[in-house]
């Protein structure tokens, strides 16, 4: 077996031996270099980054971050400019996610509020006068997308202590300013009339 026989010198015969045995060798490395690049996904194509300006995907398994601040506009809306003194005036919030990937918003009832002054700058009324309730409202925002809170003003002033003495708010100019948390829209004017 070890001896080759034939009409060849023997010379003939052991190189060939060592050429197959070297084929099955360099084979048996090839495949088994595949299996580990394969299992290791080392072999995968780095995607490139999107251009600026595009929404940054999330992976499915990762969690949505936090919105910061900076990605979150706060917009309070009366929707006419004037109503009657003792009227009940529909007012809202709205929080919208102007950042470019989707985040999560903690707007718990506690962090959000509706606040009506004076031209002066005196409290006249807060959504949050009397009202301590806790929720659990943490929404996903996608990029450009808006969580709206509506609230309805009795037209009677509040206190932050609860104060029983609520009277109607005089006729007047008034501005209305919504907060979440630390962050706050701008004022919105309007006038009770008589």
């Amino acid at each position: 077996m070890l001896d080759p026989n034939g009409p060849l010198p023997p010379a003939v015969y052991w190189r060939r031996r060592v050429v197959a045995i070297v084929a099955v060798l360099l084979a048996v490395v090839l495949l088994g270099w595949g299996a580990v690049v394969l299992l290791s996904g080392s072999g995968a194509q780095p995607q490139a980054a999107p251009p600026p300006g595009q929404p940054v995907a999330i992976a499915a398994d990762e969690p949505p971050p936090q919105c910061p601040d900076e990605a979150i506009r706060v917009v309070a809306e009366v929707p006419r400019p004037e109503f009657r003194v003792g009227d009940r005036i529909p007012m809202s919030m709205v929080v919208t996610n102007a950042g470019e990937r989707p985040c999560v918003r903690d707007t718990n009832r506690t962090l959000r509020e509706l606040t009506v002054t004076s031209q002066s700058g005196k409290h006249v009324w807060s959504s949050n006068d009397c009202y301590a309730e806790s929720t659990n409202e943490r929404p996903l925002l996608q990029p450009g997308e808006s969580v709206r809170n509506d609230v309805e003003w009795s037209g009677l002033t509040s206190t932050p202590d609860c104060g029983p003495d609520q009277a109607k708010a005089a006729e007047g100019q008034y501005r209305v300013v919504a907060r979440l948390d630390s962050l706050n829209s701008s004022p919105v004017e309007f006038r009770l009339i008589p």
